[in-house]
């Protein structure tokens, strides 16, 4: 799932041309056209990205590493009210099937006073997919993310990688799947209600799992945006309550949501959680 809000980023006081007309200018002087071979890595401003792909017996794993520099920033899958959710592609790839990109947990961090959800380490977003029969497999990504420091820039790219069994790749790969959210395997015992007037989200769940959470994070489609939980743990059920702070002024109802929950050493991914909509108005 991911979230998108284009809205002015506001840092100390210094005004940002909003992400959407930044997103535009760089649309306009850049071309989505793969180079004839494009390269596996970039130096850009704010950080070094690259494609590694590691050939797994029956299935490929790979990573896009974005080594952010010191004090640079990047976004997560639900950004919040501002920023610029990652674009990734992966159509253009040849001998390979169904590529899948899973996000490590994101922190929060302020934008003057807004706050995001997003990355201010060195992040690897991790990709599983399965080599097609007869073919040689080159997985290729175009990509647009978002880096922020004292401005925001938006960053358009095309690389492609080959499997290799390399130290490098198999210390990249190893550290974005290790970096992973544990997925709940049946998201039982969970439930999602909206309250009526759509400001709040109320999560209900597995007792140890909310009474153990620092934090939980809703990923939820484009031009939502949830800020931080309440916990409530004095009863017998635990309940998060996430105020939302950015709803689409006109789109399909918010049926399904993914949740990570994350105690400091620790994340939880609850994959595609109905929302219901019998939570009470705040």
């Amino acid at each position: 799932m991911s979230s998108r809000k284009n809205s002015p980023h506001r840092s100390g006081g210094r005004g940002r041309l909003p992400f959407a007309l930044l997103t535009v200018f760089y649309l306009t002087t850049s071309a989505f056209t793969s180079p004839a071979r494009a390269a596996s890595e970039a130096e850009v401003d704010g950080a070094r990205v690259s494609l590694h792909v590691l050939a797994n017996g029956a299935t490929l794993r790979g990573v896009l590493e974005i080594d952010l520099k010191p004090g640079w920033k990047t976004y997560w899958v639900s950004p919040g009210p501002v920023g610029l959710a990652p674009r990734i592609d992966f159509s253009a790839s040849e001998g390979i099937a169904s590529p899948q990109l899973v996000y490590p947990a994101p922190t929060r961090f302020r934008e003057g006073e807004i706050e995001s959800l997003g990355y201010t380490e060195p992040v690897g977003f991790a990709i599983e997919a399965s080599p097609q029969a007869g073919a040689r497999p080159i997985l290729r990504a175009s990509l647009l993310i978002g880096l922020c420091r004292d401005i925001c820039v938006p960053v358009q790219l095309q690389l492609e990688a080959e499997p290799d069994a390399s130290l490098g790749t198999r210390a990249a790969v190893r550290r974005a799947f290790d970096a992973l959210p544990i997925e709940s395997e049946s998201g039982a015992g969970w439930k999602a209600d909206l309250s009526s007037d759509e400001k709040r989200l109320v999560i209900e769940g597995a007792p140890a799992a909310l009474d153990r959470a620092r934090d939980l994070f809703v990923a939820a489609p484009e031009s939502w945006a949830f800020g931080p939980p309440e916990f409530d743990r004095d009863g017998g059920q635990a309940v998060a309550n996430v105020p939302v702070l950015a709803a689409p002024a006109s789109a399909p109802r918010l049926d399904r949501v993914d949740l990570v929950l994350t105690d400091g050493e620790k994340s939880e991914l609850i994959r595609a959680l109905p929302v219901g909509r019998n939570g009470p108005t705040q």
